[in-house]
């Protein structure tokens, strides 16, 4: 590792870890420093957006050299992935425990279900995956991580899914797995927006819930009648059409 440089400064935001230490065998102070970095680098990307967001901008937080934020985090996808990762392990984590569980599948597929909405209403969760998925886009280092982490997801919760309904295939667990996590990106645009004040949006959260859990018990959610203002709408573009002749 590159050795600090001594500076009249005093004030630092952190400091480095000590000279000889190895990446996968850092001391106590290494430990701290890594762990400061990525706190320092996920404030970075939240308040100063994907643009601004580089290895100069997170040492410059820090207060500390290019060079040795390097040390710990090579490249930009380095500290991306180390912002990302306890994010998704918590999710990986969570479905493990959920396999090795006393609980009941469906027991253990609720409380999936639950966190799933409490992150998507979570500003800062869903700022962090757009950020993501934004760098994923144009750098395949970062798509392979996701797709990686979207697979090892799947297979887990198509895991989930057979223990509650043994009768399905491998196949149709996994195509019930991929909906369930679909319904969960695309509910981040409108629960994880300004989107979830509108008056449309009111009983969303239940319906995802009732729809998820009739997809892993292979029944159908309740129809029920469209809302007045989308009947609004169809009754305006019928009524022009009779305007004619």
């Amino acid at each position: 590792m590159p050795n600090e440089q001594h500076s009249s400064r005093k004030r630092r935001a952190l400091d480095v870890a000590p000279s000889g230490a190895a990446p996968h065998g850092l001391r106590a102070q290494g430990v701290r420093t890594h762990n400061a970095i990525i706190r320092i680098a996920t404030k970075a990307l939240l308040e100063d957006g994907l643009l601004d967001f580089s290895l100069r901008s997170v040492a410059l937080r820090a207060g500390i050299s290019v060079s040795n934020l390097q040390y710990y985090f090579p490249t930009r996808l380095d500290v991306m992935r180390a912002v990302m990762t306890p994010l998704v392990e918590s999710y990986i984590h969570d479905l493990k425990q959920a396999l090795e569980s006393n609980a009941s599948p469906r027991e253990s597929l609720d409380a999936i279900l639950d966190r799933t909405l409490r992150d998507v209403k979570d500003s800062k969760v869903v700022a962090l995956w757009w950020h993501f998925f934004s760098i994923a886009a144009a750098d395949p280092g970062c798509a392979r991580l996701l797709d990686d982490w979207y697979e090892t997801v799947t297979a887990d919760l198509a895991k989930l899914i057979r223990i509650a309904d043994p009768a399905r295939t491998e196949t149709g667990s996994a195509h019930i797995a991929v909906l369930l996590i679909s319904m969960v990106d695309g509910l981040t645009v409108h629960l994880g927006s300004a989107r979830s004040n509108r008056a449309y949006m009111h009983g969303l959260e239940e319906k995802y819930l009732a729809t998820a859990r009739a997809l892993v018990c292979g029944k159908s959610p309740e129809t029920e009648a469209a809302p007045r203002f989308f009947d609004g709408a169809r009754n305006r573009r019928s009524g022009a059409g009779k305007g004619v002749g």
